[in-house]
């Protein structure tokens, strides 16, 4: 893995963000801006947490390569941004940021549950689910700040989702292939119940927007697709650029 190119990219991508246009004037509050917002609000949650006992993890399990501990960590700070940009944007809604939810909760004790590598992989699922969501908000919403918003987010998560597939292709290099079956087949299970608790908790919001079931399952199933794609195409060091593009 190219962990040297990774932690340059997180290190630029840290410099001169664009930040979405908050003087754009509001649009008035609507039940659906509402029912936007206790969606997004989720995910302000989702994406504030300081990973630490991931950074841990990680730090014994790759000890041999601190560059990828190190962006690692910067991954970790890009989502606590995203978390800044959607605690700005939740008040513009008619929301708030909340401090606890049950969908957040659950997924925190999966990832934890057996060490840094199944943590990465509901991380992943997490980011695959909603990399599909965030396409959908920004295609169907009104408002043009969170458009905008959806934009830096997705900008960000194409990169998220090459980084942590570039960790597993190298990690999947030194397996059987029984092996690498046998993990694709519980990743495949895991992201298709994730998909559906997402729908749980997001299918109001998505539906105020027009958007259904079938158009989210679409979205999220092509960006596993992409993902897991990459799995069994070679990354030599210093080509991660040759990673496919998410479109």
């Amino acid at each position: 893995m190219n962990t040297k190119y990774w932690l340059r990219h997180f290190q630029k991508n840290r410099l001169n963000r664009p930040e979405p246009d908050w003087e754009t004037p509001p649009l008035p509050v609507t039940i659906t801006s509402r029912l936007l917002a206790r969606s997004l609000s989720h995910f302000q949650l989702g994406e504030s947490g300081d990973g630490r006992c991931l950074l841990t993890d990680a730090r014994y399990r790759y000890a041999d390569d601190p560059d990828y501990c190190a962006a690692l960590a910067l991954f970790i700070a890009e989502e606590q941004e995203h978390a800044r940009l959607l605690g700005r944007l939740l008040p513009r809604l008619g929301g708030a940021p909340i401090s606890r939810h049950w969908t957040h909760g659950l997924f925190r004790v999966i990832r934890q549950a057996l060490g840094v590598n199944f943590e990465l992989q509901v991380l992943v699922i997490a980011e695959l689910a909603g990399t599909g969501y965030y396409r959908l908000m920004q295609r169907h919403a009104a408002d043009p700040v969170l458009v905008q918003l959806c934009d830096l987010v997705l900008a960000d998560e194409r990169h998220h989702v090459d980084f942590h597939a570039e960790r597993f292709a190298a990690n999947h290099a030194e397996w059987l292939p029984i092996e690498r079956g046998a993990w694709a087949a519980q990743f495949q299970a895991l992201f298709l119940a994730a998909v559906g608790v997402v729908w749980l908790d997001h299918g109001n919001a998505l539906r105020s927007l027009g958007c259904t079931r079938r158009d989210f399952l679409r979205e999220a199933r092509r960006e596993w697709i992409r993902f897991f794609g990459q799995l069994s195409r070679p990354h030599p060091a210093g080509a991660p650029g040759a990673l496919p593009v998410s479109v």
